[in-house]
């Protein structure tokens, strides 16, 4: 009946190959018959989880596998770094995605209190003005009411 198995460590990948059903396919004992595939799954669904070296589990706080998509994301390529942060996460909102991304591909993984501090001292400068930390943020003071409808 199957003339080749292509087996993995992920079950979900695991199937045989078999030779065309014909009009009354051979059924072995034991088999109820042959069930066609009917659940596609696109590649791309699929992402693996890389275990993290000893080592590096025990000089960082990352405990958990990295997920290979994440892992393929080259240093400074911060634009699909939000990309793939938007697609994993869609609930956090895109001024803190870009943080976030900035900070594990970009410029901001190396920052220090120091150099933001010189960072901010060089926009007043520049600009003269103080950097805005929260763009669309506003302030105001005063009574305010919150309705929940």
């Amino acid at each position: 009946m199957p003339t080749h198995a292509i087996l993995s460590d992920d079950t979900r990948l695991n199937y045989m190959v078999v030779d065309p059903p014909t009009d009354e396919p051979e059924i072995p004992e034991g088999c109820c018959g042959l069930a066609s595939n009917t659940v596609m799954t696109p590649i791309e669904k699929y992402d693996f989880y890389i275990p993290l070296p000893p080592e590096v589990k025990e000089n960082t706080k990352h405990d958990v596998p990295l997920p290979a998509s994440f892992l393929q994301i080259k240093e400074g390529d911060v634009d699909k770094g939000i990309d793939w942060y938007r697609k994993h996460y869609p609930k956090i909102p895109d001024e803190l995605i870009e943080i976030m991304a900035r900070y594990n591909f970009g410029d901001l993984k190396y920052a220090t209190r120091k150099s933001v501090r010189n960072d901010a001292k060089k926009y007043r400068k520049k600009f003269k003005k103080d950097p805005s930390i929260a763009l669309g943020l506003t302030i105001s003071k005063g009574p305010h009411i919150v309705r929940f409808d």
